[in-house]
């Protein structure tokens, strides 16, 4: 039976769309009065932005309402809608008057009378839900409600979906989080944080709209194929500026290729090695030992020794970077002569500074006599130097990445910076990437998303305080997710049991739903084959897969699933496609799978040293949504 309100909910959505198109249209001939090219361009760049926005709220142009104790009316989407004369129609998902949308409840109703819940398809009203709010029932913050179970149970895409029609009390307070500093968000496997960070960047685009859009939002993800998988959910939301780059893509121009063995990795990740990059910076730096002198017609013009030193050493303690000391150290060469100049000649010293320069930089004396003190460097050669290599690699590995940043910034001086960064998968970088950070975010405003647990990194981290060191950090607000919405609780029950030895200092998290079928356990001596004969048979069925194996099988089963004819395909897009993914645990870091097989957890936990195995094989269990099907020939980890 269909809700009886049904049809008027109807005519207002159809009213609000009446509105967008309106609206659409006015955006669509601003350029009529536009005066001058500059204008012109800057409203056709406001123009398309708008526009893409529209389309984004085409989606779900309002997916519910609050009623207010005092009998008003509050319609809740994805953007402001309004009539002409620009009374509201639907209310901003980001706006402060839809916050009790989200963060209403039975015991706390903010005045809020009944919330409704739409369901839509386009432009479509499918059904309704009423809550009924007002402190007559006992508070039930962890009731998700028909329409969110509803959304967890659905097929996985191939790229991660907004979550804003079903945001929940607990991921509305940290998204909307206010903070000059750092706000650290640690929850457990499918708990949202990914999806609150993603939120979060909306909300504080909307929320500091002048200040950001002005200084920009940066989100930083564990690899390119978690950035792919989420890439959609910002523009969905409207937010066209947000850049989201990979770790090992934050340096422009450097695309790193494969991985370190873990030792190395661990000892190009110390903090240590920002004091030998900068050692072997300095020692580029020479003594002068020439008086800087040249004959201007018949005059012979000097800067002795002694006040070249004086330049030089003034030129090397105020400036920020080796590049700027070059030019300090130039410009310093030039002015000091220019006065020897012109207390030599007095009045009939005619020529000017700037010819001065040119005189002094023909024939390149300028230049070899600065670069006799000061020379020219490059990231990629001083990090050769400092690695002690016998020559620059073909390629850099990731942990290169941070430590050509480094030196960037000790040779060219600091990057493009931004006023709030978001970092997903925080636990698992080393300090360099961290200082890599921070130099995208020098105000200290910064969101950082993760799991103690599941730091699976090259630094083994016991607690957030650990990491937060290594940032430039004046305050920093630790907040817990805990209910895991995505992992059921069959597949939890067997993760948490590892909690204790790889996070004792962690909360478990909370799983909230039931999945239906408990985990599959299959012991075969050929863990492999059986693996690959488990996901063809996965693939068979709706929903994504996934195999999880050590790295070392990673190659052998992905040869069986292509001599089945399975597509797996490892381009960066083409791989998150429901066909079957083969990756090793630590590839599966953030993304999340309908079906997993996980074969040989015993080798992923000893392909590790320490407690990091253990947190490979968590990270392993928990990337199933509704079945893991475990496959091994070795006894079980946990057995």
């Amino acid at each position: 039976m269909s809700h009886p309100d049904l049809a008027a909910e109807q005519a207002y959505l159809d009213h609000a769309y009446a509105c967008l198109d309106r609206m659409r249209e006015r955006v669509g001939r601003v350029l009529d009065v536009a005066t001058g090219e500059i204008a012109a361009l800057a409203l056709e760049k406001w123009q398309a932005r708008t526009l893409r926005s529209y389309e984004d709220a085409e989606r779900g142009i309002c997916f519910g309402r609050i009623d207010m104790d005092e009998g008003d009316e509050l319609y809740v989407g994805r953007r402001w809608i309004h009539e002409d004369d620009q009374s509201i129609v639907v209310v901003s998902w980001q706006a402060p008057a839809a916050r009790p949308f989200y963060t209403a409840t039975p015991v706390v109703p903010q005045r809020v009378a009944r919330r409704r819940r739409f369901r839509t398809d386009g432009r479509k009203l499918l059904d309704i839900a009423d809550e009924t709010l007002g402190g007559t029932i006992g508070d039930e913050p962890r009731s998700l409600g028909d329409f969110l179970l509803e959304e967890l149970e659905r097929s996985r895409d191939e790229r991660m979906r907004d979550i804003v029609e079903t945001i929940q009390v607990d991921q509305y307070r940290l998204i909307a989080h206010e903070t000059e500093g750092v706000l650290v968000v640690q929850g457990g496997p499918g708990t949202g944080k990914t999806a609150v960070g993603l939120h979060r960047a909306s909300w504080l685009l909307f929320t500091h709209a002048v200040r950001l859009r002005r200084e920009g939002v940066l989100v930083v993800g564990p690899n390119r194929t978690f950035i792919e998988y989420v890439s959609h959910v910002l523009p969905s939301l409207g937010e066209t500026s947000v850049v989201q780059r990979a770790i090992g893509d934050l340096r422009e121009g450097t695309e790193p290729e494969g991985r370190d063995d873990p030792e190395s990795e661990r000892r190009k990740g110390d903090e240590t090695m920002a004091e030998l990059l900068r050692e072997t910076v300095r020692g580029h730096r020479d003594e002068p030992g020439d008086d800087f002198e040249a004959m201007l017609g018949m005059n012979y013009i000097r800067v002795p020794l002694a006040r070249v030193r004086e330049i030089a050493e003034e030129a090397w303690d105020e400036a920020p970077s080796w590049d700027a000391a070059r030019e300090r150290l130039r410009m310093g060469l030039l002015r000091a002569f220019y006065r020897a100049y012109a207390d030599k000649l007095g009045a009939a010293g005619m020529r000017s500074f700037d010819e001065l320069e040119k005189a002094l930089s023909k024939g390149g004396y300028l230049k070899r006599f600065v670069d006799a003190i000061l020379p020219p460097l490059t990231s990629e050669r001083v990090l050769v130097e400092a690695l002690g290599l016998p020559r620059r690699p073909k390629r850099w590995t990731g942990a290169d990445v941070a430590l050509l940043d480094e030196l960037d910034e000790l040779i060219r001086g600091r990057p493009k910076s931004y006023g709030h960064v978001i970092v997903d998968e925080a636990q698992d970088l080393t300090p360099m990437q961290l200082r890599m950070v921070a130099r995208r975010a020098p105000g200290g405003w910064a969101t950082l998303l993760g799991d103690i647990a599941q730091s699976t990194g090259p630094v083994a981290y016991e607690r957030w305080d650990e990491l937060l060191r290594h940032l430039p950090v004046e305050t920093a607000d630790v907040e817990e997710l805990v209910l895991a919405y995505r992992v059921p609780s069959e597949i939890m029950e067997l993760a948490l049991p590892l909690l204790p030895t790889i996070a004792p200092h962690a909360r478990p998290p909370e799983a909230y739903r039931q999945g239906g079928e408990p985990p599959r356990f299959l012991r075969d001596a050929n863990a492999s084959q059986r693996a690959a004969e488990e996901a063809v048979v996965l693939d068979g069925g709706e929903g994504s897969v996934a195999v999880i194996a050590p790295l070392a099988l990673v190659p052998e089963i992905r040869e069986l699933l292509t001599r089945a004819q399975v597509d797996v395909d490892a381009s960066t897009v083409e791989d998150l496609a429901p066909a079957v993914r083969v990756l090793d645990a630590r590839e599966a870091k953030g993304l999340e799978f309908d079906h997993v097989v996980l074969a040989e957890p015993a080798a992923i936990v000893a392909e590790v040293d320490g407690v990091q195995g253990l947190r490979h094989l968590y990270v392993a269990l928990t990337r199933a949504t509704k079945t893991l099907t475990v496959v091994h020939a070795q006894p079980l980890p946990w057995a």
